[in-house]
Order: C-alpha cells, then sequence, then structure tokens
C-alpha cells in the first residue's frame, strides 16, 4: 500500500492524501489554506476511484468542486459536510472575486459536486467496485468522520479528530486498524480544562457588561459559532449572531442525529438574536451585550465592522475563540495590539483575551486515541511540529512523517 500526501503533511492546510492499494486510487480530502492569496495542494490523480471528504472546513474541502472535473471519481461524504462545503466553497468563489485572484474551480464545478457525491450517513459504509469504506464520526464538527479503508491493511484517516465530548458533538470513538493516518495539530500541546475555560468565558463577559461595555466575540462559522453560542445558553446575555454562522445553524438544526444534543441546540439557538441584513447592525450595537460574528481571524466578515464601531471604547472587549495563524489579523492583533480594517491600521484600546474553545484532539488525547486504535504503524499528517508526538508514540508503534509530494510504502 503505498501513500502520497498532495498537501497538508508537515502543515496545518491544503490536506489531500492519496492512497493505491490493489490496482486502485483513493484520496482523502482536498482542501487549501485560505490565505491571501490561497496556497492550494500538488494537482490530484485523474485516475482516483473515490474520493472521501472527512469534514467541510477548507483546509480539508476547499478543492473538492474541482474534483467533479474527473472522469470516473465517486466523491463521498455524509450529507452534513456536502451541504456545509457547498456553502464554503461558494464563499470562496465570492472572496475569490473580492480579492481579485483566480480560483480553481466556477459555479459549475460546485453545482456538478452535488450530482458526482455519493452521501453516506454516520456509522455507514460505501461499497463500490470492490473498495469497502466504513464510516465513523470523529467529533469536532457535526458531520465530521474517520474513515477505515479495508483493503490490503485497513487504513483508518482521522482527519480533524476530537475524542472529547463537546457541547456540540459527541467525542470521537478508536476504531481498530493496521495503519492509523492521524493528524498532529496540537502536537506537543494541551487545551485547558474546557469547563474552567467556559467559566473564565462567561466571567470576562459579565465583567464586560458590568463596566458598560460590550464583547465582540469572532468565532469560525462553521463549529466554532455554534460551540461557543452553546456555551452562552442560559446565561442571560443579551446575544446577538453575525454572519455566515446563521446558515450553518440552519444546516445543523436539520440533521439531529449529528448533534450532541438537538434539543439543547434548538433551545440555544432560539435564545439568540440574529442579523438578518447589514442594515440591522446597528441595532445590535445599540442592544446587543454580546455579538458573536465572523469571521474568526478577523481577516473579514462582519466582526471587522463590530471592531471598527467599538474599538476606542476602553469598556467594550474583544474576546477570540480560535486559532490564529501566522500572517492574519488576529495574530496581528496578539502580537503587536494593531489590526487592519478596511485599509486602516488602528490600535483598539478595548480589552483583548483568547479563550481555547479547540475542537482538536490534544497531545495526550492523540497518544490515547493512537494506542487504542492497535495500529502497528502511525502516519502524523497536518501538523507543524509533529516530532514530540512521534516520540511518545515510538513507544508502541512505528511511526512515519510523511513530507508532500514523497510516495511512502505502509
Amino acid at each position: 500500500m503505498e501513500l502520497q500526501f498532495l498537501g497538508g503533511a508537515s502543515e496545518i492546510g491544503s490536506l489531500g492524501m492519496v492512497v493505491r492499494d490493489g490496482g486502485r486510487t483513493l484520496m482523502f480530502d482536498y482542501g487549501l489554506t485560505p490565505t491571501d492569496p490561497p496556497m492550494y495542494p500538488r494537482p490530484a490523480p485523474v485516475n482516483l476511484d473515490a474520493v472521501f471528504l472527512s469534514h467541510a472546513h477548507l483546509d480539508h474541502s476547499g478543492m473538492m468542486p474541482l474534483l467533479s472535473r474527473l472522469p470516473k471519481a465517486k466523491l463521498v461524504m455524509t450529507p452534513v459536510t456536502l451541504a456545509v462545503t457547498d456553502l464554503l466553497t461558494r464563499d470562496a468563489l465570492k472572496v475569490a472575486r473580492l480579492e481579485g485572484y483566480l480560483p480553481p474551480y466556477d459555479p459549475h464545478d460546485i453545482r456538478a459536486l452535488h450530482a458526482r457525491t455519493t452521501v453516506v450517513d454516520r456509522h455507514g459504509t460505501f461499497r463500490h467496485r470492490g473498495i469497502e469504506v466504513e464510516l465513523t464520526p470523529a467529533g469536532h464538527i457535526p458531520g465530521a468522520t474517520m474513515y477505515l479503508y479495508h483493503g490490503e491493511k485497513d487504513l483508518l484517516f482521522t482527519g480533524d479528530v476530537q475524542t472529547l465530548p463537546t457541547h456540540l458533538v459527541g467525542g470521537a470513538e478508536p476504531v481498530t486498524c493496521d495503519v492509523l493516518v492521524v493528524e498532529s495539530t496540537y502536537s506537543g500541546r494541551e487545551h485547558p480544562d474546557r469547563a474552567e475555560t467556559e467559566r473564565r468565558f462567561r466571567d470576562k463577559i459579565r465583567e464586560t457588561i458590568e463596566r458598560g461595555g460590550k464583547a465582540i466575540v469572532p468565532a469560525f462559522a462553521v463549529g466554532r459559532a455554534q460551540e461557543v453560542l452553546l456555551a452562552l445558553a442560559s446565561s442571560g446575555f443579551e446575544t446577538y449572531l453575525d454572519g455566515m454562522a446563521r446558515t450553518v445553524n440552519q444546516i445543523y438544526e436539520s440533521a439531529p442525529p449529528y448533534l450532541a444534543n438537538h434539543s439543547k441546540f434548538r433551545r440555544a439557538m432560539e435564545d439568540v438574536h440574529v442579523i438578518g441584513h447589514p442594515s440591522e447592525r446597528r441595532k445590535a450595537l445599540r442592544d446587543a451585550e454580546v455579538i458573536v460574528t465572523t469571521g474568526g481571524m478577523l481577516d473579514g466578515g462582519p466582526v471587522l465592522y463590530y471592531i471598527g464601531e467599538l474599538y476606542s471604547d476602553a469598556n467594550s472587549a474583544i474576546f477570540l475563540t480560535g486559532y490564529q495563524v501566522d500572517g492574519s489579523n488576529g495574530r496581528r492583533l496578539l502580537e503587536e495590539g494593531t489590526l487592519d480594517v478596511d485599509g486602516t491600521v488602528i490600535r483598539p484600546v478595548c480589552e483583548v483575551m483568547k479563550f481555547d474553545f479547540s475542537a482538536h484532539a490534544s497531545h495526550s488525547e492523540l497518544v490515547k486515541l493512537a494506542r487504542a486504535t492497535h495500529a502497528r504503524t502511525v502516519v502524523l499528517m497536518h501538523g507543524d511540529r509533529r516530532e514530540a508526538l512521534r516520540d511518545d508514540l515510538a513507544a508502541f508503534c512505528d511511526v512515519v512523517l510523511p513530507e508532500n509530494g514523497r510516495i511512502f510504502s505502509v
């Protein structure tokens, strides 16, 4: 069995992995890195038999529409992942037009994606011309899936994985395999206790409100915004939601089996004031106590409007809830205290703080997952400091640190 990464081997982004086994050619994920301009993986083989998408985040799904042009490839994902991928890839085209760069596909390719996709429910099995792949939930976000391929060896591809349950989804359960291909985003790092993080988050919001300010909470539209809103449920805060997350909420609410608690999710979203049009943002500035809004790294979206209105208010606060990549506005704010709003560099005087709401497994959770699969070989991908995880895994299995483009056998 031969493996090759087209991207995402030793970096977080543009993930794509090809498996050649028994005359078949499969691929798992095909994403882009949403920088400005985006970075893309290597071209996909034209002879793909099937492609399996783990979840909808662009670093995993962003190039999937391009694969609808291939002559015979079956595209496989859960129905939730297909719906959100459609949303995110259409938004990526819009961003490309606004930023003035040439996208790798067009609206026709996104429409064709639906025709070429076989949707398989969680815990389902895909079978096609001797290919057999089982699906099992990966945690992370609704619809996220690990794939167990039964070939010369049993290979488990995790995509992004979270083994601990959250408000939004249950945790991933280990699956026995011969070869484990696992993300390593948090290699060498542990998350703080989630319950304590949420308590501190709510306390800081309450403190902000009591001094007369408003809390701006930038959040990724897919997964993070919903997790934050669930953490704020029953807090009594006047919470407003703006951006693409409102459409994602509708997709999630229509798919109860993919949520940890559908009733809790529905009740939490009913308590949120949704901004349906930009003209309503003045109302949010007047009446809201908490504004949860995209984008999560401050590089675009409604969040820049709210920051532009409130950055000079020392009583208000910006509470970041996600990882801020190098070069992002959010990273610049954390490290330099400045950010770019519509071409103007500003220095907010409001409070700035970051909270860890990560949907990825930590170092120790990844070690526990790998041990529980009984895999003899573990391939570490989708991480930029994999060595710490390799050192801990080497005690009980062979560990491979692949590089993009290099073909290797397992």
